[in-house]
């Protein structure tokens, strides 16, 4: 992973803390932090101009604001959300486009699985005294089974392929 993209991974991962939010890093980034790297890709299979990082938040009421919270302190503008009469964190989809990489915000897989049950198996790295949390080994190979795209499959057997060889 460059050197820039980690340094983003960190200050997010770090503004989230700070703000209580419940979170793991999912996609792409999540199978690299397993231990297989590859480039973001678009749908075609070309190699994408930035890289994605997907994060999956639980998306109760407390847990959504304090997201607000950490993505205004990341620079990003939330007053249309905090201004809902009737916010639906269970619906709320983040998407920033940001000079060096896309930042998706996610309250739910397309894998049927539950927040607190994978938050529960997630794992957890330092990486400069920061806590990154990222989806378990077992709960990415579901989810990645279920969108059953053709770069999610080959990311199964890299990984599979990667703890045979250990």
């Amino acid at each position: 992973m460059e050197n820039s993209l980690l340094d983003s991974i960190k200050r997010i991962c770090q503004t989230l803390n700070k703000h209580s939010v419940e979170y793991m890093i999912v996609g792409g980034t999540a199978v690299a932090l397993h231990g297989y790297f590859r480039y973001s890709t678009v749908s075609s299979g070309a190699i994408a101009d930035k890289p994605d990082l997907d994060f999956w938040y639980n998306p109760s009421y407390q847990n959504y604001f304090n997201l607000l919270d950490a993505l205004e302190e990341l620079g990003q503008e939330v007053t249309s959300f905090r201004n809902e009469k009737q916010p639906a964190p269970k619906q709320s989809f983040f998407k920033y486009e940001l000079d060096d990489f896309t930042l998706d915000l996610l309250p739910k897989l397309k894998a049927s699985l539950r927040f607190a049950a994978a938050f529960a198996a997630r794992e957890v790295v330092q990486l400069s005294g920061i806590e990154i949390a990222f989806i378990g080994y077992q709960d990415l190979l579901v989810d990645k089974a279920t969108s059953a795209r053709p770069k999610d499959l080959a990311d199964i057997q890299e990984l599979k392929n990667r703890r045979k060889s250990e």
